[in-house]
């Protein structure tokens, strides 16, 4: 019961989103102009912070023209490098009350440096850590991500393949997630797709779980993410595949999230503001603060 509660956690995770988006962007993007003012940057700039009219969702640290630390509403995120390349990051935090500490080491070709083949995570989590006393409680788990590019060299699929480590048993992965993207003429992102199952040991069981995310009317402005690091933002949509519109160099004003889960698709909409070179300075409910290097 455990793992099929894990794979519908983007279920979970899109409709809480969903409902926030509704009442704030579908209502005019009540957030849009809270009286940021970023007059005057040019070109060599960075995203400094996301923010909501509730909160800094996402702060982000340099060296140099390197992203090495995010901070969000308690957590770090830690980002470290080999070369030019990602070759590890660091979580640490608590997320809607359990306390979760996860660490991700990337893999690249052995002939092209460059391009990314896996990613394997080790994860601990306390769940809902406020109410726990000691001895504390908590479950260790393992993913490994198989990541795949296509003619384009735009991300094709990633397939997640997750387990429970148990004590005095052999580790095994025992449930999977497939996603597939896809694009338009632009390049950007136009939907990502889910399957999500159990593992056999290491036969794909038919998926239990199927959803996808449509980004549509993508308008002709610069998206702040275009700033943010390839390997960083896979990362983030591991979290949530709603993030995989991340991926695209314009900003999409609809998403409609469909799923074997729920009767009729959900669906909803916002408004961006630009700046002078046409970055986007809000949209779906958040305001992004970009700072020059």
């Amino acid at each position: 019961m455990k793992n099929i509660l894990y794979l519908a956690m983007s279920l979970f995770l899109v409709l809480s989103v969903q409902s926030c988006k509704e009442m704030g962007d579908a209502d005019n993007n009540l957030l849009n102009d809270m009286g940021l003012n970023q007059g005057g940057l040019g070109e060599d700039r960075f995203l400094y912070q996301e923010v909501t009219s509730a909160d800094t969702i996402a702060e982000y640290h340099y060296n140099g023209r390197k992203l090495v630390e995010v901070i969000g509403d308690s957590t770090i995120t830690k980002i470290n490098y080999s070369g030019e390349q990602i070759n590890r990051i660091d979580f640490v935090g608590v997320v809607e009350g359990d306390s979760i500490s996860y660490t991700q080491l990337y893999n690249y070709s052995p002939t092209d440096h460059t391009k990314l083949t896996t990613i394997t995570e080790t994860r601990s989590v306390y769940e809902d850590i406020a109410s726990q006393t000691a001895p504390l409680v908590f479950e260790k788990s393992r993913s490994q991500f198989d990541i795949k590019f296509n003619a384009a060299a735009k991300l094709d699929s990633v397939i997640m393949k997750h387990g429970v480590e148990i004590p005095a048993q052999t580790f095994e992965f025992t449930s999977y997630k497939k996603t597939g993207y896809t694009y338009d003429a632009l390049q950007n992102v136009a939907k990502v797709a889910n399957l999500y199952g159990g593992l056999a040991g290491n036969v794909f069981l038919a998926p239990m779980v199927e959803e996808s995310f449509e980004f549509t009317e993508y308008d002709a402005g610069r998206s702040p993410y275009t700033l943010i690091p390839f390997g960083y933002l896979l990362h983030k949509t591991f979290e949530n595949s709603y993030n995989g519109y991340r991926f695209s160099p314009n900003n999409p004003k609809r998403v409609l999230y469909a799923s074997n889960q729920i009767p009729v698709p959900v669906g909803s909409n916002t408004l961006f503001t630009y700046d002078a070179l046409n970055y986007a300075i809000s949209g779906w409910g958040v305001n992004y603060e970009y700072r020059p290097f």
